[in-house]
Parts: C-alpha cells; sequence; structure tokens
C-alpha cells in the first residue's frame, strides 16, 4: 500500500492508530485564518457550521484558496506526495448543536491502494470543553466507503468511549478518512474555530461515491469537481454526469458485505462490536 509519510515512524503510528498529531505551521500564519474566518463570516453562525456547505460560492472558493495557501505549502514537507482537494473552516458554537456525531467522511480514493486525509488545524486554542476532536483508534481499517447521500451510522459508540486528542495552535491532526471521529458540544463562550482540507496522492484517482436506485456508484472525479461541490445534493449529482462511473453494486449487498473490506484482525474484538452494530442511512 502506497506509504502518506515521508517520515517511517509517523507513517507507523498513521498504520496503526489511523492518525497522527504533526507541527503544521507557525500560530502566526494561522491567525491569518482566524481573522479571514471572521471577516468572511462576520455575523457568526449556529451549531457547527462548514464553510465548505456555504451557499455563496465565492466566498467559499475564496476560503478556499486562503486555506490551499497556508496549509499545502506546510503539508508538502510531511505527506509523500499528496495534493490539496478540498479545505473548510469548521466552526462549532456554544451549546449541544454543536455535537458531531461518530462518523466517517466521504470517500475520495480506494483505500485499498493508499489514503486520502484530513489535515485538521485548530486555530483558536483548545481545551476540553470546547470540543476537541475524538477518535476511534485502529478503526480506519474496518470502516466501508461513504458516500454524500450514503453514510453508516455509528450511533452506538459513545463519544466517551473515543480518544480525545489533544492539539494546540501551530499543530494538526491528520487523520484517515476512513477513521471514526466525533466532537462534543463546545461548552465554553466562544466558538471554536479550525481549518480542515483534505489531501489524497496526486497519483490517485479521485473517486466520489453515491447511491441511485438502490445500487452505489463509484465515480471517477477530478479536482474541479471537489472545487465546486457543495452541500446541495440535487446539484452534486447533477455535476457527476460529466464523470464516468467506474462500477456499481447493489447496495443490499454492500450492505451484508461490508465486513470484509479492509483488515479488521488488527482490531480489539470491542472496536469490532461496536462498529459492527451500525446500519446505513441515507440523506
Amino acid at each position: 500500500m502506497r506509504t502518506t509519510f515521508i517520515d517511517p515512524l509517523l507513517q507507523a503510528e498513521f498504520n496503526e492508530n489511523g492518525y497522527v498529531v504533526v507541527d503544521i505551521a507557525d500560530p502566526d500564519e494561522l491567525q491569518q485564518l482566524l481573522e479571514a474566518y471572521h471577516q468572511f463570516y462576520p455575523d457568526g453562525e449556529q451549531g457547527c457550521f462548514f464553510s465548505c456547505h456555504d451557499s455563496d460560492f465565492d466566498r467559499r472558493l475564496r476560503s478556499q484558496v486562503l486555506l490551499r495557501n497556508i496549509i499545502e505549502a506546510n503539508a508538502a514537507t510531511l505527506l509523500n506526495r499528496y495534493q490539496f482537494v478540498s479545505g473548510a473552516f469548521v466552526a462549532k458554537h456554544p451549546g449541544e448543536a454543536g455535537v458531531i456525531k461518530p462518523h466517517t467522511d466521504l470517500t475520495f480514493v480506494d483505500h485499498q491502494l493508499c489514503s486520502a486525509i484530513a489535515v485538521w488545524t485548530p486555530l483558536t486554542e483548545l481545551t476540553s470543553d470546547k470540543g476537541r476532536l475524538h477518535v476511534l483508534p485502529g478503526s480506519h481499517l474496518y470502516t466501508p466507503m461513504c458516500g454524500s447521500n450514503l453514510m453508516r451510522s455509528y450511533s452506538h459508540i459513545s463519544i466517551s468511549q473515543m480518544t480525545e486528542v489533544k492539539v494546540r495552535v501551530g499543530q494538526a491532526v491528520c487523520y484517515d478518512l476512513q477513521l471514526i471521529h466525533a466532537s462534543p458540544a463546545n461548552e465554553s463562550a466562544e466558538p471554536r474555530i479550525a481549518a480542515n482540507c483534505v489531501f489524497t496522492p496526486i497519483d490517485a484517482q479521485l473517486l466520489h461515491v453515491t447511491l441511485r436506485d438502490g445500487r452505489i456508484y463509484r465515480y471517477a472525479v477530478d479536482l474541479e469537481f471537489y472545487a465546486s461541490r457543495g452541500g446541495d445534493e440535487p446539484a452534486n449529482q447533477r455535476s457527476l454526469q460529466r464523470y464516468p462511473v467506474l462500477d456499481s453494486l447493489p447496495s443490499g449487498f454492500y450492505h451484508d458485505r461490508w465486513a470484509t473490506y479492509g483488515n479488521r484482525t488488527k482490531l480489539p474484538n470491542a472496536i469490532q462490536w461496536l462498529i459492527k452494530r451500525t446500519a446505513w442511512f441515507v440523506h
């Protein structure tokens, strides 16, 4: 399988746990991103806000360009020939509406060949009461692919059963998009702002997975698709018409056989049990 990190020690840790914590940027650089977020979104949002779902395309694109300019060059010193695919500001505002339940992210590549990763970088200092990122170490070896309208519910996994990741401004959590992760409510008085950028190997085919008419489709897409993709699923389906289908299979078949995906023998029995007690949901 293709390596993700240049440093073999980081790679070994990533292989086992599905995530690593690294130094990513000077805090002064990240301060520029924080100021840009407040400039783009001066009125604030509620709950957990992702700028990649912003209905204002121009503002969404400006956010991506700024994130790329600062995060990409720093990530290049750590990653083994990876490219920036997309980026977003993530703002977790105070209150229970900001809880992010256990989930995995979209499938961007064939994870049996290589890993797509998120570089999650806090722009404000984190404490436990602000809702730190939580992960289920090793779960990336076991979870199935995920689409924009095809996700697996991990409702049987409690955030309290997961590992809280402690990271400061200037660092990043680099995690496999197949890793189960979540974050509790922000119980402080201030929003928790972060940058989250997706990177894939430059030599890997970009994919997009979707459910339609009872079948799961894998499309071969490109960077333009993810640069323009938003939270509007009908628009995403229209965009996919320009791209070729790599393969498809009945959703029922995948539901029955998904547990064969990945090297699940490396996971503790307790984690296998937690993940197996889940179900698909479509939205």
